[in-house]
């Protein structure tokens, strides 16, 4: 297993398998984000020194990842050959054009698992992604103390940041109800009506109800189980 994906010689398998190692989406190379967003959300970010701290270690991760995995590229026999392989795919004009349509094209082999690209699922991306996002959480958090105007301009955003989960959710059914895949609108068009769409509906639900939906029912459910232990 190399950056959290399993090389299985049968490729890709329905069920378990699939959904956390060998699918589009495998769980496994996205619970490091939810955990890492979990430890941020326990910080006290109100905290000058807290932001600080974060803000180092999210400069440490993106150049561990992204710096690591040039160096890896470059050093690994083999590593190179499979990142110029995977440009030169069908409609590959660099590594940073990956679509999760292409999904395992830098799996062919584990060198190629080096490459610190979007959708890449390898190690070294899933560390300098956390940590570019670390930086932007408390870019953002710096810019709104200093700007108090922008925290009101920024309300919309910080609506659909408290209710994730429910936008996450609204934007599969979406995708899965509109058939993308087969439409005739401009991929940015589809793009900006998802977030027009989200952002009107958690801004008109957050006037009656604090939390989303889904994050009202997680709640809910983890209450439940409190009371059962």
């Amino acid at each position: 297993m190399v950056g959290g994906r399993v090389f299985l010689s049968y490729g890709q398998a329905d069920g378990p398998v699939s959904l956390f190692f060998t699918g589009g989406y495998p769980a496994l190379t996205w619970v490091p984000f939810v955990i890492a967003g979990m430890a941020v959300a326990r910080c006290d970010l109100a905290a000058t020194a807290v932001r600080i701290r974060l803000a180092l270690t999210g400069v440490a991760l993106a150049v561990t990842g992204y710096g690591g995995s040039w160096l890896a590229v470059r050093l690994v026999p083999g590593a190179a050959e499979a990142v110029r392989k995977a440009e030169e795919g069908p409609g590959m004009s660099s590594v940073s054009s990956v679509s999760p349509d292409s999904i395992g094209i830098f799996g062919d082999t584990p060198a190629g698992m080096l490459a610190s690209a979007p959708h890449s699922e390898a190690t070294l991306s899933i560390v300098a992604a956390t940590g570019v996002a670390i930086l932007v959480i408390t870019a953002c958090l710096a810019a709104v103390d200093a700007f108090p105007r922008l925290r009101r301009l920024a309300t919309p955003v910080i609506v659909v940041g408290s209710m994730s989960l429910t936008a996450y959710v609204y934007h599969i059914v979406a995708i899965w109800l509109l058939n993308t895949e087969e439409a005739t609108v401009p991929p940015l068009y589809t793009l900006l009506g998802f977030i027009a769409s989200v952002t009107v509906l958690a801004t008109v639900w957050s006037r009656f109800c604090r939390r989303g939906p889904l994050e009202w029912l997680m709640g809910r459910a983890t209450g439940i189980a409190r009371r059962i232990q």
